[in-house]
């Protein structure tokens, strides 16, 4: 009588749960990125318009959740590499005659040199007066925005700015969107978990042990603002071409903090959190926004009795109760399995 090892799918997918997170992670994320591909041919216009909008905050609030959690620096100016990279298209695009393409490229890059100046400067202090510095500095670029009128058209803002013709097409825009919106993704994710993104959390949790540990700390904290700046300008960027205008309001301190509330929102915990955060943000916007005028005193409420309930977030819910109900389904598949005996090789075998 030969023996035969019974393994079930639940135990299958416990152990990719549990021994291959990287992996898991990537395909998860590969499945998402191609259902999401899927909205425009299967929604309206307007329901896909909100996803491309949801893609773009989700990635500027995971290059602000890069300065959050991981290196443990709150910061209020992430509005200005945000908005550094959407002038950039609408300025070279009004004054000069640049392609498209290279100013989309140069957003970013702009952007980052930008946040080098800015985090050398604001970096010197720490904790709150690091906040009140890079707050500071999003109210002065808000105001250069205003004041240069003949060059930025101080508060009404770039209009009408002409995207390729490709992209003029509304599932080519969507699509080409979705696809930087992955990369950056996938960037920062990957940096997080580089030597590099872990001596930020080591100095997030403690400072002063990494110091001694031989860490410069202010090189490794300058480097995460930058790169945070460099994502920041790069979804500056795709609202460009999202929205086709830039304005000042996109400079301003309150733009900073949208980014912040989605962390929190879907929990800074996880990588995913502000992802989920500025799916939820985005959807009650545009839903309560619809009904009334009043609509951020309304999601305002919303948001704080999700916080006050759960202050883990969203995300990190969402992955408890999952976790949950995969267990109990495990316990209850053990307690049905009749019948079954070890072998000596600890696998659960029958008599075939």
């Amino acid at each position: 009588m030969s023996r035969v090892p019974v393994h079930s799918k639940l135990e299958f997918y416990r152990d990719v749960w549990y021994l291959r997170p990287q992996r898991r992670a990537l395909v998860a994320g590969a499945v998402v990125v191609l259902l999401t591909a899927c909205v425009p041919y299967v929604m309206s216009l307007n329901l896909t318009l909100i996803v491309e909008g949801i893609l773009v905050s989700a990635l500027f609030a995971l290059a602000t959740n890069l300065l959050v959690q991981f290196a443990g620096l709150i910061s209020f100016g992430q509005a200005v590499f945000y908005g550094i990279g959407a002038y950039t298209i609408g300025l070279f695009w009004q004054h000069t005659h640049v392609p498209f393409m290279l100013t989309f490229l140069l957003g970013p890059v702009i952007a980052a040199l930008v946040a080098f100046v800015v985090g050398a400067l604001s970096l010197r202090a720490r904790t709150f007066y690091f906040a009140l510095l890079t707050l500071g500095f999003s109210q002065l670029f808000y105001s250069l925005s205003i004041v240069f009128y003949p060059i930025t058209q101080g508060d009404t803002g770039i209009f009408g700015i002409s995207l390729p013709e490709f992209l003029q097409n509304p599932v080519v825009n969507y699509e080409f969107v979705l696809v930087v919106v992955a990369v950056g993704t996938f960037l920062l994710w990957y940096v997080v978990r580089t030597p590099f993104g872990l001596s930020l959390m080591a100095i997030r949790d403690n400072r002063m042990r990494a110091q001694q540990l031989g860490v410069n700390v202010f090189a490794h904290q300058l480097m995460a603002f930058v790169i945070s700046g460099l994502f920041c300008g790069l979804s500056g960027v795709l609202f460009i071409v999202y929205e086709q205008h830039a304005y000042p309001e996109i400079l301003n301190w309150q733009t900073s903090g949208t980014p912040v509330l989605m962390c929190v929102l879907g929990g800074m915990s996880s990588f995913v959190g502000p992802v989920v955060g500025a799916m939820i943000y985005q959807v009650l916007e545009a839903w309560i926004g619809s009904v009334t005028q009043h609509w951020q005193l309304i999601v305002g409420v919303i948001i704080l009795g999700i916080i006050l309930v759960y202050p883990g977030g969203v995300a990190r819910l969402v992955v408890q109760l999952a976790t949950w109900g995969f267990g109990k389904k495990e316990k209850a598949s053990n307690s049905q399995e009749g019948g079954e005996f070890h072998d000596g090789s600890g696998h659960r075998s029958v008599e075939s």
